[in-house]
């Protein structure tokens, strides 16, 4: 009886924490439709989209502040971009990080073309 209890307290809690996952990325990516963003991508623990006159990153975490957890690039002001170990480098100063070679290529040959 104990080890109902317990199990179905801990099956309770996956599912709370499930749900909040869900609605953080359901705001991420609404977020990213809204700005009109191309090519969003979800690896390494962030989305990473390409937008009119900007590139954006948004980290997921347990809790989400659009504004606090986003990075921003302006398109006119990157000069030169890199790919190099898994990685899009910007600048030689901000590193954007991919887990899947497709997903980097990918956003690589778009943020190349929307530069130029």
């Amino acid at each position: 009886m104990i080890f109902l209890v317990v199990f179905g307290f801990i099956a309770l809690i996956v599912i709370v924490l499930n749900v909040m996952d869900n609605s953080n990325l359901q705001k991420i990516e609404n977020y990213f439709k809204s700005k009109n963003c191309q090519n969003i991508i979800y690896s390494k623990g962030s989305y990473k989209g390409i937008c009119e006159d900007e590139v954006m990153e948004i980290s997921n975490s347990f809790t989400v502040d659009l504004e606090k957890n986003k990075t921003i690039y302006k398109l006119n002001e990157i000069k030169n971009i890199e790919k190099k170990n898994m990685a899009i480098i910007i600048n030689n100063s901000y590193t954007i990080k991919f887990k899947e070679k497709k997903n980097i290529d990918k956003f690589y040959k778009s943020l190349k073309e929307k530069i130029n």
